[in-house]
């Protein structure tokens, strides 16, 4: 006991470092190709962006001076002002800014105030390269003219004069093509980004007015109500170092220095989203906590009897501390999955301590002391209870098929918790127990009549005069809170009625089922099958709004970013290719986003991303940068990468060190949608990189990838709405193969599994008639249920067999095994049921759903295991034997014919 306390409070202290994971792969497959492409995406162009939506009218966001104030937050961001200045009047960064400098989180950032910056600072620049490149050719045109003037025998003042005439004719020329350029885009002097003429023939359209952006900035300026800043983290960063990150940039906005007249901040994107569901994950395991301990407490009040009720939820708990003790030692995190196995693990853990419990009463009944009693617990429930714990542990260590990180984890965390928990209760809740007075285990009966089990039916076997050591019903199992006496007294009369008629209930079942095995298990198959069959049409919520917190503050966010911009989030493609500067990947480039923005309600530059049929807007582009309709020259296309600013190049195109080779970036706008409609999106712009009988498939050398978390996101809830009942098939395979290696014998090991699986069809049936949705999460119910509910069979079918080898009848045998240790399985049922039913409390409405559901189907699982495990039991041995003899007849007649 002493060593079970000491390993509990160093577990627990283990146990509150842990932190809420911060990082989306968890949710996705981390060994599909995508995910790897993706990796490869992050390491090119950084993590996922952190969005900084600034809401204003645009006009008055960029031809003001919030400009300024744009472009000094623009630089506190990127890390740019170690020891210096954001803004141009030498006024000292605020202290936030020299934070970030040091810590520097931005791989790279692209705003509307440093474009516009960069942009005339290149402008001026190519001006000035331009300049001096035609003064250098109207002198050399100049020394021709008079070269050619001295050939011809004219004088000085002739050749001087010819040579006059062809530099002004060069400059002229250059003149008028400044002047067509200046017409063009409405320039009058040289770019300034001071200059409002020059800043709104950059960022408006003309031909819509209304100070409507041009659709090609969109990622910068999505409205004309708003601008965006995207921060691109640096991928290398750790949990700890991303949070510190979010929290100084959400301190830069809030910073003084950098407000708006007319204008607002919104921080939102990925890497914000999961920092708040981290803490808020923080925050709800100890709710749930609370909550489990409170609900355990009143389940085994109400169901559980002297001596020492509470012991198994305090075994539970040291169980628990254990198993995330050790999650905390292997460097695990919290995750959704993780958090909902805290009340599922109590409530199994507080099961095995039941069994063990029952076994140690039970030997205590037949006059065995208490330390004596445990040990007797330990050898005769040991086995048995081991075996059930091997089966469950079976059926979640299918969980490891899965693809997804998430569920993985959720699968390993109960199988080392539910191991955990057996050695608490075979050690530390034996030596409790045997510890305890005889006085305190027979409680003084009200009226001195013996007894009755949870039939009503006094042990087989035994005189009804007998006396009871324990005051245990049916030997024992009255303890468990289903006998009269004790649990009783304590009861409200209506509880006692409503015991009284389920005991009722229980009788009329077991005698059905022993009376008529092949009726009860017909009806059975029959609900099973209707249950199958509607299952396929019940609701999968993939909307990831329906599935987090709904007052969740950074998801409300999002919601704001959708409503101003009409996206919230990118998919990409990446282009990877021998030569970027190939005019035929950059036109392929264009030719396959111009389609696949008109398949999904972008027609033209004229549509609106805020229209509520467009699903795609286009994002970030090489070939949207290089501007025009038609497809400019290799040297073209080698100027503007040259020419690009290094802030902005990297985030539309990275080229391999000293060559044209590299990457370009093709990035589309996506809205929050649901994960199946998700699919079919992304599905179908993989499709468009080779569409069937197109002649625009990707020239030769280059390849193209779908890539991004919302593909991966997609993918992962697509692989597991395939897995389900993949999931229940293979738990069903690997538990029939443990229980076969253990018992060596088809019958033994068939029998159990027969109410697990007809219950799976049930289950289905009351989730499609209450209409109670599944999520994502719900992947992993089939293998839950089967693996739970198996221990409750295997238990009951063992005791069966026990009596049976003492060679009592069918009846009898099921009779004792009903009356001993059915109230043990229905005690332990409840508490796990009540172990989900705690995440029913959880703000997270996928924990919540997930609880809601698998409290239907856990209590239907062992409805099952109680009505129609009798039926296989007597089935088996009445109506299988015979039935299998005749066809062995039959085939020996068909062979001698």
């Amino acid at each position: 006991m002493a060593i079970a306390v000491l390993v509990t409070l160093v577990a627990a202290v283990g146990a509150l470092s842990l932190e809420a994971d911060r990082d989306p792969d968890s949710l996705v497959d981390s060994g599909s190709e995508a995910f790897a492409a993706t990796g490869d995406f992050y390491e090119r162009f950084g993590d996922e962006p952190v969005r900084i939506l600034i809401e204003g009218d645009l006009r008055k966001l960029i031809l003001t001076e919030n400009l300024g104030k744009i472009l000094g937050l623009e630089s506190c961001l990127a890390g740019s002002a170690r020891g210096g200045q954001v803004f141009g009047d030498n006024q000292s960064a605020p202290a936030v800014c020299e934070r970030l400098a040091e810590e520097a989180p931005a791989f790279n950032l692209y705003g509307p105030a440093t474009f516009l910056n960069q942009t005339a600072i290149a402008a001026e620049q190519a001006l000035k390269d331009q300049s001096s490149a035609a003064q250098q050719r109207a002198a050399t045109a100049a020394r021709a003219a008079a070269l050619r003037a001295r050939k011809l025998g004219l004088s000085k003042g002739r050749q001087a004069a010819d040579a006059d005439a062809a530099f002004q004719e060069v400059m002229d020329r250059f003149q008028q093509q400044l002047l067509q350029a200046a017409t063009r885009y409405g320039l009058s002097g040289v770019p300034d980004i001071n200059d409002p003429n020059y800043l709104s023939t950059v960022v408006f359209d003309s031909r819509i007015g209304g100070g409507t952006p041009k659709a090609r900035f969109g990622f910068l300026f999505p409205s004309p109500d708003s601008a965006m800043i995207t921060v691109r983290l640096d991928p290398d960063l750790d949990a700890a170092a991303r949070e510190r990150a979010i929290s100084l940039f959400r301190e830069a906005v809030a910073d003084p220095a950098f407000a708006l007249r007319d204008g607002s901040y919104v921080v939102s994107g990925v890497p914000v989203i999961f920092d708040g569901l981290a803490r808020k994950l923080s925050s709800e395991i100890f709710i749930l906590l609370v909550v489990a301990l409170a609900v355990m407490a009143i389940t085994l009040a109400l169901v559980f009897g002297p001596p020492l009720r509470l012991l198994p939820l305090a075994l539970a708990l040291g169980a628990a501390a254990v198993t995330f003790g050790l999650l905390a030692l292997l460097g695990g995190s919290l995750t959704m999955a993780s958090i909902a196995v805290l009340p599922v693990l109590t409530g199994l853990a507080v099961d095995y301590s039941i069994q063990f419990q029952a076994r140690f009463v039970e030997a205590v009944a037949e006059g065995s002391s208490p330390p004596r009693a445990a040990v007797e617990a330990a050898a005769r429930g040991g086995p048995v209870i081991a075996t059930a714990l091997l089966a469950t542990a079976a059926g979640f260590a299918v969980l490891l098929l899965s693809p997804i990180p998430m569920i993985r984890s959720f699968g390993l965390l109960l199988v080392a918790g539910i191991a955990i928990a057996f050695v608490f209760a075979l050690t530390a809740g034996l030596a409790v127990l045997s510890l305890t007075r005889r006085t305190e285990l027979t409680p003084p009966t009200s009226s001195g009549t013996t007894p009755t089990g949870s039939s009503g039916i006094p042990p087989t076997g035994s005189s009804a005069s007998r006396p009871v050591r324990s005051g245990l019903g049916a030997g024992g199992v009255g303890s468990l809170g289903l006998r009269t006496r004790g649990f009783a007294a304590s009861a409200s009369g209506r509880l006692a009625g409503v015991r009284s008629t389920l005991a009722g209930w229980g009788r009329s079942a077991l005698a059905a089922s022993i009376a008529m095995p092949g009726r009860v298990l017909a009806a059975a198959l029959v609900l099973a099958v209707a249950g199958w069959i509607a299952g396929t049409r019940t609701e999968l919520i993939s909307d990831v709004r329906q599935l987090l917190p709904a007052d969740l503050p950074e998801l409300q966010d999002v919601d704001e970013l959708e409503r101003v911009t009409g996206q919230s989030g990118d998919v990409y493609v990446t282009v990877n290719t021998d030569d970027l500067t190939d005019p035929a990947v950059v036109e392929w480039m264009s030719e396959f986003q111009d389609r696949v923005l008109d398949r999904h309600g972008y027609s033209s530059e004229l549509t609106s991303c805020r229209d509520e049929e467009v699903e795609l807007c286009p994002g970030t582009t090489l070939s949207t940068l290089l501007g025009g309709k038609e497809t400019p020259s290799r040297r073209q296309i080698q100027q503007i990468l040259d020419i690009l600013p290094d802030y902005f190049s990297q985030a539309v195109v990275d080229r391999d060190q000293g060559s044209n080779a590299g990457t370009a970036l093709i990035a589309f706008g996506i809205r929050v949608m649901p994960f199946d409609q998700q699919k079919e999106l992304i599905d179908d712009i993989r499709a468009q990189l080779q569409p069937p009988g197109a002649e625009s498939d990707p020239p030769p050398g280059v390849e193209a990838e779908v890539v991004g978390l919302p593909v991966l996101a997609a993918d992962a809830n697509a692989a597991l709405e395939s897995n389900r009942y993949l999931l229940t098939g293979a738990g069903l395979v690997v538990l029939a193969l443990v229980l076969l290696a253990v018992y060596r014998s088809i019958a033994r090991a068939w029998v159990p599994l027969v109410p697990i699986v007809l219950a799976t069809g049930w289950s289905a049936l009351v989730l499609e008639a209450a209409a109670v949705p599944l999520n994502p999460m719900s992947a992993t119910l089939g293998a839950l249920v089967i693996a739970i509910a198996t221990e409750f069979s295997v238990i009951l079918a063992a005791r069966y067999h026990s009596e049976r080898d003492t060679g009592r009848s069918v009846g009898e045998a099921l009779r004792r095994t009903y009356a001993r240790t059915g109230s043990a399985v229905a005690a332990s049922g409840a508490t796990a049921i009540a172990g989900f039913a705690v995440l029913v409390a959880s703000d997270v409405r996928m924990l919540r759903d997930f609880g809601l559901v698998t409290v239907f189907d856990l209590t239907v699982a062992l409805a099952g295991v109680m009505l129609v495990l009798p039926a296989a039991l007597v089935w088996a041995e009445s109506g299988a034997e015979p039935a299998l003899a005749r066809i062995r007849r039959f085939r020996r007649r068909a062979s001698r014919a």
